[in-house]
Parts: structure tokens; C-alpha cells; sequence
């Protein structure tokens, strides 16, 4: 990624789509998680000693995968974030994450989006939802 993001910002308006993927929750992606964050409890224990991933791995890789495909760049601040989790999911699941632009608006020489999240489970249940607001600089 260069020093200017190729996304022209000013014309995501609500409702845009800005990211989706799916993400294989594996032990790889998961131990990068736990050893960024020094979870020292990683993975939870479920119903028939299930491992489930730690929710707010979800909630890290979805968010890296909004950042990374904005283009997000230097100088960004990452201003606030609400997250909804309704179910567990198991360590080696398939999830897929959407983003959607929410509120697109400049202050201040300052860009603030909000971009609503939502992962699904291998079944299509919703297992996590909320909304994060970025800060970019508008130069």
C-alpha cells in the first residue's frame, strides 16, 4: 500500500458495501490473534470440549479485513466500536464478514466513517454484528 489509498472515500455513501470475505478461523489465525492481543486463556472450552474462537477475534479479523480493503491509510484513527455477539463459534469454522458503509461525512479536515459489520456462521446464522467508526485525515 502506498502513502494514498486509490479509493476515492468522498463517494462511499450508505449502504455500500466496502468489504466481504470469509475467514477460516484456524488455529494459525487464531494464535496470531491470542499472541497480538497476550490472551494468556486463548481459545474457550465448549459443549463436548468444543474449542470456540474468543469472540473479539472476530470481531479483530473482520475490522482487519474492512481496513485492508479501504486501503485505509496512515494517520487513520480507529474511534470507537460496538459489537454484538449471539453466538459462539468453533475453532476451524468458515465465517463470512460484510461491511457496509453506515455514515460518510467530513469535519473538521477530518473523514468519519461509520461502517456497519456483520459475520456469519457456516450455516448463515449471524453470529456477531456492530459498527465501527474510523477517522481518516481528508489530504
Amino acid at each position: 500500500m502506498g502513502l494514498m489509498a486509490s479509493i476515492d472515500y468522498s463517494k462511499l455513501t450508505s449502504g455500500t458495501e466496502v468489504s466481504s470475505r470469509t475467514i477460516v478461523l484456524d488455529e494459525d489465525s487464531i494464535a496470531g490473534y491470542v499472541d497480538a492481543v497476550r490472551d494468556a486463556n486463548g481459545c474457550l472450552v465448549g459443549e463436548g470440549g468444543k474449542r470456540l474462537t474468543p469472540p473479539m477475534a472476530l470481531a479483530a479479523l473482520t475490522l482487519g479485513g474492512v481496513i485492508n480493503d479501504l486501503e485505509i491509510p496512515g494517520g487513520t484513527v480507529h474511534a470507537g466500536q460496538e459489537i454484538e455477539f449471539s453466538e459462539a463459534v468453533p475453532l476451524g469454522e468458515t465465517i463470512a464478514c460484510k461491511a457496509t458503509v453506515v455514515q460518510n461525512s467530513v469535519r473538521g479536515g477530518m473523514r468519519f466513517m461509520v461502517v456497519r459489520l456483520i459475520v456469519e456462521n457456516g450455516d448463515g446464522r449471524k453470529v456477531m454484528e456492530g459498527k465501527s467508526t474510523i477517522i481518516l485525515p481528508t489530504n
